[in-house]
């Protein structure tokens, strides 16, 4: 009996060790489904939508592994988990990363190519030539740096040059540039067709749970673009990084403020602006495309309550890692595009520009 008890313990320590190793990673997987049910309705919820595929992924495969150097031959100990995190892994290839794209037929030609980036600073140089070759005939920038002689020495250029470089027309040209470089708070709109439109709310900085949290308020921008093929209505938005605050009641704010709107700023034929009264049913509140850092992650269900009915860009075309931030690991989708119904995405992409903390985006869409 002595003997049986001694041959039998090995594997009973085997066991635990295994149960040690499993039980966070199942833990970790619980809060993920949980972030994915409930989203960030909760304030406490929210926190679970920042939890990356990518890491409940790979953190299983590890685990897999050293439960399979722990139960030895006994093989059919890790069928379970390995089955979990194959099941895991074929949803982030095929659902989230859509890599079945890579064999469908080339889309049609775009009506434009919108680019986006939050171009705020992580070096003591940014390189913005990665987004200018984006070839973007609308072009977002948010977090431009006000002060010309910082900008400068940020970008290496002065910013009299962000026309030109952005979209080849040059400042002064006919028509004016004043509706083809617009800047609205902390954005700066560059397009190659005339800007006729915009307005803007502000949000104040959000109370916090937590001391000495990061505060700061959110803007939202809204433009209308006069392309070839008509008007298209462009939202740029930056939500604060309020690590406390609910990012449910920020995005509820953020659309009661923007019906709270009453006048809009329309150019005239030479390109000067001015304030009118804001239109019942003003088109320029019903976005085509919503653009923007939202520090939120891109599948949350909060971004919803702060504009119905859009969809993401990258459920049209976009495959691949989702991450924009940082930039050197991009875990974090954050950095989004949303298309209005009637409004497809026919390609979409991240853009690196070193020095820069968030990735950018580019999206074709008719």
């Amino acid at each position: 009996m002595g003997r049986r008890e001694q041959t039998h313990h090995p594997g009973r320590v085997r066991s635990i060790l295994g149960w040690i190793v499993v039980a966070p990673w199942l833990a970790g997987l619980a809060a993920w489904l949980v972030g994915r049910a409930i989203g960030d309705r909760l304030l406490w919820t929210q926190y679970l939508d920042w939890i990356p595929t990518e890491a409940i992924v790979l953190s299983g495969l590890v685990v897999v592994l050293i439960e399979g150097l722990l139960r030895g031959r006994k093989a059919k100990r890790v069928r379970l988990p390995l089955l979990i995190v194959a099941g895991l892994m074929a949803w982030l290839l095929l659902g989230q990363w859509r890599l079945y794209r890579v064999v469908l037929p080339k889309a049609d030609d775009p009506e434009l190519r919108l680019t986006f980036m939050n171009i705020s600073y992580g070096a003591a140089h940014v390189d913005l030539d990665p987004l200018f070759d984006a070839g973007g005939d609308v072009v977002v920038l948010s977090n431009v740096h006000p002060n010309r002689i910082s900008f400068e020495k940020l970008y290496g250029f002065p910013p009299e040059q962000l026309l030109e470089r952005a979209t080849g027309l040059v400042p002064g040209s006919s028509p004016p540039s004043e509706v083809h470089l617009v800047r609205q708070g902390g954005f700066c709109v560059l397009s190659r067709w005339p800007v006729r439109r915009r307005a803007s709310a502000a949000i104040g900085p959000q109370e916090s749970w937590i001391k000495d949290d990061i505060g700061g308020g959110a803007g939202i921008a809204m433009f209308e673009i006069e392309t070839p093929d008509g008007p298209r209505v462009v939202w740029a938005v930056d939500m604060p990084r309020t690590l406390g605050a609910s990012r449910r009641a920020l995005f509820e704010e953020a659309a009661r403020r923007i019906r709270k709107i009453e006048s809009v700023m329309e150019s005239d034929e030479i390109g000067r602006w001015r304030f009118v009264k804001r239109r019942e049913n003003d088109p320029l509140f019903t976005p085509d495309i919503v653009v923007g850092d939202f520090n939120t992650p891109g599948h949350a269900w909060s971004v919803s309550r702060f504009c119905p009915g859009l969809h993401p860009a990258r459920a049209d075309a976009g495959m691949g890692p989702t991450g924009t931030f940082p930039a050197a690991w991009p875990l974090f989708e954050i950095d989004l595009a949303r298309l209005a119904k009637g409004v497809h995405a026919t390609a979409t992409g991240r853009i690196r520009c070193d020095g820069a903390r968030h990735l950018g985006l580019w999206v074709d869409v008719r």
